[in-house]
């Protein structure tokens, strides 16, 4: 799988394991197009509809600012996620799903999309993807994690493996509060494949892969990981991301 051609509006379609496949026969799928309503100001710690557990990073609030479906214009009310940081440096949230139930495993190959806009890309720095469970990402750092990270203004994908990270940069440009997917696909065997849709049109350009390696591309495979969100400001000022949709599909093990 090294180009576009094997993307259909982001899933792999013709590599072993889930071509042509079938849910939840063939792949267990964790998905969220954040339909609920409920969200508001969340206590620090608090689990939300049973799927989330939303933790304060850095800072001493009393609150996260939470909300979904934010207006009713028809882009919006599919559902969004709303993560609004304080006007601290580091302020931010953490938001994990409960269950570590994905890992890198040979055999196995997984997919991972998201879709998500940063109201200020130079102020405002995140990290989506799948952790072990830890409440700060950014700011205390995390042993093993994969995916997506936006810090100074550049997009990266990144991969994390016993606290020693690798890095592929973007490069590509995105304007505030613009919408943008990124993707990442194991292919089961030993390569993890990074895509990014920068103008948000399906069209998924695969920017670079990493190996399963333990001293070069620390892919953090054979670990147990889960959906993870992270937004913090990077300045003294309040920012905003929204995330659209997360979803993550897997083959299933079969006796």
């Amino acid at each position: 799988m090294s180009n576009t051609s094997n993307l259909r509006m982001g899933m792999p379609v013709q590599v072993d394991g889930m071509l042509n496949a079938t849910t939840p026969q063939d792949v267990f799928v964790f998905f969220d197009d954040f339909l609920s309503c409920s969200w508001a100001v969340i206590a620090n710690g608090t689990d939300e509809a049973m799927k989330w557990k939303a933790t304060v990073v850095a800072q001493a609030a009393t609150g996260l600012d939470i909300m979904v479906a934010t207006d009713n214009t028809p882009k919006e009310c599919g559902g969004v996620l709303t993560l609004t940081s304080e006007a601290t440096d580091n302020d931010g949230e953490n938001l994990q799903a409960h269950g570590e139930s994905f890992s890198i495993d040979a055999g196995y190959p997984l997919y991972m999309e998201s879709r998500w806009r940063n109201g200020d890309v130079s102020a405002h720095e995140f990290f989506i993807g799948l952790s072990v469970v830890d409440a700060e990402i950014l700011t205390g750092g995390t042993t093993d994690r994969i995916g997506f990270e936006m810090l100074a203004g550049a997009l990266l994908a990144t991969a994390e493996k016993n606290s020693s990270n690798k890095t592929i940069a973007a490069n590509v440009t995105e304007a505030d509060a613009s919408w943008m997917r990124t993707a990442f696909f194991y292919d089961g065997y030993d390569t993890v494949h990074f895509y990014v849709d920068d103008d948000d049109d399906g069209d998924f350009k695969e920017i670079g892969t990493l190996k399963l390696s333990t001293t070069t591309d620390y892919v953090p495979d054979d670990m147990s990981m889960t959906p993870t969100i992270e937004a913090i400001t990077a300045e003294s000022a309040a920012n905003v991301m929204y995330v659209d949709y997360v979803y993550v599909a897997q083959k299933r093990y079969k006796a």
